[in-house]
């Protein structure tokens, strides 16, 4: 099953989540749906994680405790269910800032993009879930070229746990949402 096709096949506007784990390629998918789906907008769950300040050893036991699902809820998605436009404002964790804001369309489609994109108060909404999946051996190469060998030690001992932690609490991926390994992700890149 390819998501072009799936996601161009529904009704506008729609609202899709694609998940999986980091280094499996959701943004890059991400930007290519958005490349070829007119009106689609993608919100990258990166800029929702929990500010500093929010970042407690409680908060974190909570699986998907990373993302800051509330402000995401009241921000985006909640106005954009009800026809409003919605102010998007990106976090940066590194620099724990917020970025510049941008009005999400009320009419537009939204792909909301990344780890933790399928909390369930989140993927309930969803007309569509995707899910990737990646062998370990090719995520932590994925990382390492991405990140480099300096940040690498961070995955493994607090983003990996995190994410893995969040996908064995929920189960997931469910069974009726569209999962697609590295080979089939290749495929629909090349077009």
């Amino acid at each position: 099953m390819n998501p072009v096709q799936i996601l161009s096949s529904l009704p506008c506007p729609f609202f899709a989540v694609l998940d999986g784990p980091c280094g499996s390629g959701k943004t890059t998918l991400a930007a290519h749906l958005e490349q070829m789906i007119p009106n689609l907008f993608v919100v990258h769950m990166d800029d929702y994680y929990i500010p500093m300040v929010q970042k407690t050893a409680s908060r974190l036991a909570i699986p998907g405790g990373n993302a800051d699902s509330e402000r995401l809820l009241r921000e985006v998605l909640e106005p954009h269910f009800a026809g409003r436009d919605a102010v998007v404002r990106p976090y940066r964790c590194h620099e724990d800032t917020f970025l510049p804001s941008w009005i999400l369309p009320h009419n537009a489609s939204l792909l909301l993009e990344g780890s933790y994109s399928t909390l369930p108060a989140i993927a309930s909404r969803a007309n569509l879930s995707i899910y990737l999946t990646i062998s370990p051996a090719e995520q932590k190469n994925r990382i390492l070229q991405r990140d480099g060998a300096d940040s690498f030690s961070r995955y493994i001992t607090t983003w990996i746990p995190l994410e893995e932690a969040y996908r064995s609490f929920y189960h997931l991926p469910k069974s009726d949402w569209l999962v697609l390994n590295q080979t089939e992700l290749y495929a629909i890149l090349k077009g």
